[in-house]
């Protein structure tokens, strides 16, 4: 299965967000009156990771491109595209150039360059007030959305060597977008924050544009135009989050929280994959998607980390309502809803056994829930019949999961190293017969990684996923 994917261009509100995001930290950062004020922090991180695995190097592959209604990948669409596919060796993952801007009491920001070494991008430059009352904060640019506890992680705040499959699969490696913020953390006797975000779309999870395409070439030769609508305004995606956390004692911080992202536009253009499609075929709709999270820190007071206990856990639901817009082989299916639901989850617990020293576990899974529900039968769908009950029909497919075993030195504030194995059972399509169609069949593949992180500038202490 394939999905095209066009990153569309950005609106003119939009554009104006972004030109006096710039223009304004150009400012702040030149001005000579704020220079005993306003606190720049440069940083540049280094992302090396040597792979193996004993699916002849195509563990990632096969984890990227499983059999299923994901269509997403993580090394594509708006997401953390440095922490995509590896190849088997050393690889340069990722280089991420960071500054940060701190006026205390006015404003915040940042702006985040990466790099693979062939290929670069803007990942994040917003700006951020804190000068509203009454715990408000208003953040616009381009930047990760808060939902969920691991979605605004960089890789280098990672616990693990590689993203969870919830972020994989479901948000293309994570939800992003050019907008804005709203939040809200009112002074309680506990830890609240309630948010809500207007980004564009693009994420090829939950908001994915493909727009009018001509001259399609389908898997049986044709050649086509796909009758996609054109770009909706901004905003193409609203998310809403709520984040709370108490201490039941000292040393002990229990949190979680909810979020809800609704996907206003979202196009997918698929050709023939076994055992998902049996014809290339186009659908166009709306998405939503549900989070949960829940998590438990233990703060021991020892010595750089040891003692240290943390676990976590979040949950997604996504739920897709689309139409189908082009059939190659049964068009008398077009107009016909098409209802996609997946889910996916991930469990991880990591410990401080020593100074420094850090070891975890971690079960995630992709696909408990998936299902395709279709029209049963076109002829009592379309009009004038569409007042009547439409028989539907549902298809469902394999999940795949993973257990990851991870041990970590910091070497030192600066110094990173990391080990992790993981083992997999994924869905893929492969040409068992050679008769040129590939059927599906199910992987369970080992993974060893070996992780090196160098932080040059001011290193910042690990990200605590606490909310």
């Amino acid at each position: 299965m394939t999905l095209f994917y066009n990153v569309p261009k950005q609106s003119p509100t939009m554009l104006t967000i972004q030109r006096l995001g710039f223009a304004a930290l150009s400012c702040l950062m030149t001005a000579p009156s704020l220079a005993d004020e306003l606190k720049v922090t440069p940083m540049t991180v280094i992302d090396a990771v040597a792979y193996g695995d004993d699916a002849s190097g195509r563990g990632t592959e096969y984890l990227q491109n499983a059999n299923g209604i994901f269509n997403v990948h993580s090394d594509h669409g708006d997401g953390h595209s440095h922490g995509g596919s590896l190849d088997r060796g050393l690889n340069l993952r990722g280089v991420e150039l960071e500054l940060r801007a701190e006026w205390e009491g006015v404003l915040d920001g940042a702006f985040r360059f990466a790099t693979d070494g062939t290929a670069g991008e803007m990942e994040e430059f917003w700006l951020r007030t804190d000068f509203l009352p009454a715990g408000l904060r208003l953040k616009g640019g381009r930047f990760y959305s808060d939902v969920g506890q691991q979605n605004n992680l960089h890789p280098h705040e990672w616990d693990f060597v590689d993203q969870a499959l919830p972020y994989q699969m479901l948000f293309a490696g994570g939800l992003r977008g050019n907008g804005l913020q709203l939040d809200w953390s009112p002074r309680l006797p506990f830890d609240l924050r309630l948010g809500v975000e207007a980004i564009s779309g693009g994420n090829e999870g939950v908001a994915a544009y493909v727009g009018p395409t001509q001259g399609y070439l389908t898997t049986t030769g044709k050649r086509i135009d796909v009758p996609f609508e054109g770009d909706k305004d901004w905003p193409r995606v609203w998310t809403t989050f709520l984040k709370s956390g108490f201490e039941p004692a000292e040393g002990h911080h229990v949190f979680g929280g909810v979020s809800y992202i609704k996907g206003r536009q979202h196009q997918e253009l698929h050709s023939y994959h076994p055992g998902i499609n049996d014809a290339d075929h186009a659908l166009e709709g709306e998405t939503w998607t549900a989070g949960l999270d829940l998590g438990y820190h233990r703060h021991a007071g020892g010595t750089q980390g040891e003692g240290d206990f943390k676990l976590s856990a979040e949950y997604y639901y996504q739920s897709k309502d689309l139409t189908l817009t082009y059939h190659d082989t049964k068009p008398w299916n077009i107009g016909m809803p098409r209802e996609l639901h997946v889910d996916a989850f991930v469990l991880q617990a990591l410990y401080g056994i020593a100074p420094r020293w850090e070891v975890g576990l971690r079960y995630d899974l992709a696909g408990h829930t998936h299902e395709a529900v279709r029209s049963g039968s076109p002829l009592y769908c379309l009009p004038p019949y569409q007042d009547k009950p439409c028989p539907r029909q549902t298809s469902e497919f394999e999940e795949m999961n993973r257990w990851s075993a991870v041990a970590t030195w910091r070497i030192d504030a600066r110094q990173t190293l990391r080990l992790q194995f993981s083992r997999a059972r994924v869905p893929v399509a492969e040409d068992v017969d050679g008769d040129g169609r590939f059927d599906a069949v199910r992987k369970s593949f080992n993974q060893a990684f070996l992780q090196y992180q160098l932080m040059l500038g001011s290193a910042p202490a690990h990200h605590d996923h606490g909310h």
